[in-house]
């Protein structure tokens, strides 16, 4: 069965970046930014999700090899018979044959409908997930710049501390403001790919489609075995 999409698939977790998390975590604390703590828990805790598990469905999905395999089988077993067999009952077999092959080719096409939707699913969150992390390192690369220098403390004197307060603030609030419209976008996509799935998910009743063998095909007195071919006169 092919895999598509998932062959493509090359994403990996982003590790968490305890360093800049333990920097935005501390000038949170310090300035009771709820909200850059709230986030920061977000990410770590929830926003990945169950990917991996999702990963591991959407292999299956894209890997599993019943289809083609129950396909190939039917096949294998007309062209056997059709060497040695004829009559009304290998006829209803042979058109048994050539519509359930047809029924296996639809589901694995389905089959490999949704593993490519589950696959696009699981690299947004991928991608969400290390975008979450770059703006972590940003915002702890923001906090740094954040500092009051001598020449600045010169300039703003006493209200040097409530300067870098302020650029503190500034980009614990850049940070939440980047993540929160990741997440949005994120799940705008998700919802694309959830109308997708839902139809795929309605084509998959036709994984039922298999029906039994017409009557004939039981009844031994209508299997006539093929006539030999004529040895050509000497």
């Amino acid at each position: 069965m092919g895999t598509g999409a998932w062959n493509n698939f090359d994403k990996q977790k982003a590790p968490w970046p305890t360093d800049n998390a333990g920097k935005v975590h501390d000038a949170a604390t310090k300035h009771h930014h709820q909200g850059a703590l709230d986030m920061l828990k977000l990410i770590r805790n929830d926003l990945f999700g169950d990917a991996d598990r999702c990963e591991e469905l959407a292999v299956w999905w894209g890997e599993s090899y019943y289809m083609t395999s129950c396909r190939d089988s039917v096949n294998e077993s007309r062209e056997n018979l059709i060497a040695y067999w004829q009559g009304g009952a290998f006829d209803s077999y042979s058109t048994y044959a050539i519509n359930t092959t047809a029924t296996f080719d639809r589901n694995e096409g389905a089959l490999n409908e949704i593993a490519g939707v589950m696959t696009n699913c699981v690299g947004i969150v991928y991608d969400t997930y290390k975008m979450a992390i770059k703006f972590i390192g940003d915002c702890a690369h923001d906090l740094a710049d954040a500092g009051i220098g001598l020449g600045e403390a010169i300039i703003f004197g006493p209200l040097a501390p409530a300067k870098a307060g302020i650029e503190v603030m500034k980009a614990l609030n850049n940070f939440v403001h980047n993540v929160n419209n990741l997440i949005a976008d994120a799940v705008q996509q998700m919802g694309q790919y959830r109308e997708n799935g839902i139809f795929l998910a309605r084509q998959a009743n036709d994984f039922a489609g298999i029906r039994p063998v017409a009557e004939p095909v039981h009844d031994p007195s209508m299997w006539q075995v093929k006539p030999k071919a004529k040895e050509p006169a000497a």
